[in-house]
């Protein structure tokens, strides 16, 4: 897909990956609808957004609110009378063993990092199947195909979109839909801000790729029609590793971060 006066929204635009792929975007041609739940931090992005794409602008939404998001879709459309690219970044991360998890801090795992982007797809859908154009991005994870411990609800959540994507991916290939599917490495965005365990401390010493990275990859996979992007490259060792000698793995993992889990 040419970049050149598309309209995209991107969830989450109001840091991290979110922020870097709006900014990507309109570098790149788009004009962008910034979403996500704080205004003032949208607000400070689309300064720097309407530098590059001036009639950009945020909305205000909470991606686990069926009707918010219906709301938002129905007023991003009514201004600008095409919607071409969705980016599903909004996502949470709570780093905990399973039996510390409250029932809420995994349903919102859930509720947030997949039916947020099912409910923009179901509200969006009718629209670029009116235009019979489209591209649709969703943020999994590499952590949706390698299961750490301490990442139960991440995973499941992750899992169940990278799922969700390519059976999406099958029905809409014929009908000038793209959808792709992003799986992130360990990335710099401030999700373990939260963290008090060790286990999570480990995590967020290991994720050190600029958000900037990803979102270049999320531009390059709207612009080459890419199903599967990992990022980094060198993950896809580690997934091949798992994918051919599975309890090697986990073997290695164990080794590594048992220490961890106490």
């Amino acid at each position: 897909m040419d970049l050149k006066n598309r309209v995209a929204m991107v969830t989450g635009a109001g840091s991290g990956i979110g922020k870097a792929t709006a900014l990507e975007l309109s570098r790149h041609g788009c004009t962008c609808v910034l979403v996500g739940r704080i205004e003032n931090k949208l607000a400070q992005v689309l300064d720097q957004v309407r530098s590059l794409a001036p009639d950009s602008m945020l909305a205000v939404c909470d991606v686990s609110n069926k009707t918010q998001v219906k709301q938002t879709v129905q007023t991003v459309y009514e201004r600008y009378g095409h919607i071409d690219i969705l980016v599903n970044n909004a996502g949470i991360m709570v780093v905990k063993l399973f039996a510390d998890l409250s029932d809420e801090e995994f349903d919102r795992h859930m509720t947030i990092n997949y039916d947020g982007a099912v409910y923009f797809i179901r509200e969006l859908l009718p629209i670029m199947k009116k235009h019979a154009s489209g591209t649709i991005v969703n943020m999994a994870s590499v952590g949706g195909k390698l299961n750490l411990p301490g990442l139960t609800a991440n995973t499941a959540s992750k899992a169940a979109l990278y799922a969700f994507s390519e059976s999406l991916y099958n029905e809409l290939k014929d009908e000038g839909i793209h959808v792709a599917v992003i799986l992130p490495g360990g990335t710099s965005t401030g999700l373990f801000e939260s963290t008090y365990n060790k286990l999570g401390e480990y995590y967020r010493d290991q994720s050190t790729m600029p958000p900037e990275r990803v979102a270049r990859s999320i531009r390059e996979a709207i612009e080459k029609e890419r199903f599967e992007t990992v990022v980094p490259l060198s993950n896809r060792l580690f997934i091949g590793f798992h994918s051919v000698f599975p309890g090697f793995f986990r073997k290695w993992v164990m080794r590594r971060l048992r220490g961890y889990l106490k």
